[in-house]
């Protein structure tokens, strides 16, 4: 097996700020945006392994990458070690680099199944998975998503990473939360500190990651191989950017400006209209201009002509009155 990763700066594959996948969210033009404005990598939504051996249509929308294959992972789900494998393969002669088992999805239709943070109750079940990927992707970047662990009598992220490493997983993305926390309380980082220190593959960080600061905080913290950026890049793809010149920029020059972020997020909703149709593209919009507007001043009035607003010019026109700094609170 190929390897495929340095320990200072992320792995070169991939990247040291990185989109997560997120249902309903993380379709191809947010990717196609993310990565115009400083992500290094991305993944598509979460895909059912079944479904894409099947063809399924909705699923086949969602592989979309266009000429950012390469800067592209997919990230699977599943529970069956001979289906996440077939699938794997077949990512992988579809051009995919990178492919992803997801092992940490909290959500209750997700777990029923077996798959997502499920997986993780069962370490054999976990072994078969991972063996039987990484025999079917040998010459690709095998990666794994998992949270600290199913409940807090089975915090196990420490086996779990240990077994990753030992049969072949080439990084781990973890989020330090178990599956019954949810999104409740907060990511304990110390977790992620600790993975760190104990597996030599990569560790990626993610959870609790909403700003510049957090994401600095955290990764001064813990010396992770890179940020993966979830809820926090909802409406911000330019979160990015913000991450990556931090290192090197005084703050009021590595802060986009409110115009350009304004003018960014107008782009983000032609991208939408143009890949979904303009009926598509105004629903799936709404999530990221609700949390763009969060924190400006007027952002319930803000929110509410969002809600009410027909068309793209009606929504065009909310976003021209957001022009100054001070419009924050």
């Amino acid at each position: 097996m190929k390897n495929c990763h340095s320990r200072e700066g992320g792995n070169p594959h991939i990247g040291s700020s990185i989109l997560a996948p997120m249902a309903g969210i993380t379709g191809y033009p947010f990717r196609k945006m993310a990565l115009k404005y400083g992500a290094e990598f991305c993944f598509t939504e979460m895909i059912s392994a079944d479904g894409f051996l099947h063809n399924d249509r909705g699923t086949l929308e969602l592989l979309k990458a266009g000429n950012d294959i390469d800067k592209t992972g997919i990230q699977l789900f599943g529970s069956n070690p001979v289906i996440l494998a077939q699938a794997a393969k077949k990512a992988a002669d579809n051009g995919f680099k990178v492919i992803d088992v997801n092992m940490g999805c909290p959500v209750k239709k997700v777990v029923k199944t077996g798959a997502g943070s499920a997986i993780l109750k069962d370490v054999k079940l976990f072994s078969l998975i991972v063996k039987a990927v990484r025999q079917a992707v040998k010459d690709s970047i095998f990666t794994i998503k998992i949270r600290s662990g199913f409940d807090e009598n089975s915090v196990n992220f420490l086996e779990i990473g240990k077994t990753a490493e030992l049969y072949g997983v080439d990084a781990v993305f973890f989020h330090p939360r178990t599956r019954s926390l949810m999104f409740g309380g907060a990511a304990d980082h110390s977790l992620t500190k600790k993975l760190k220190e104990e597996i030599a593959i990569p560790v990626y960080a993610s959870g609790d990651i909403f700003t510049i600061n957090d994401a600095l905080r955290i990764q001064d913290f813990i010396s992770a191989d890179g940020i993966m950026f979830a809820r926090g890049a909802i409406g911000k793809p330019w979160i990015f950017t913000e991450y990556l010149n931090a290192g090197t920029l005084p703050e009021k020059i590595y802060l986009i400006d409110i115009k350009l972020k304004t003018d960014i997020i107008i782009e983000l909703m032609e991208e939408m209209n143009l890949f979904y149709g303009k009926e598509r593209g105004h629903k799936l919009i709404r999530p990221h201009l609700y949390s763009f507007l969060r924190g400006f001043k007027g952002s319930k009035g803000l929110r509410s002509g969002v809600n009410n607003a027909q068309n793209e010019k009606e929504l065009v026109s909310i976003l021209k009155t957001i022009t100054d700094e001070r419009d924050f609170a």
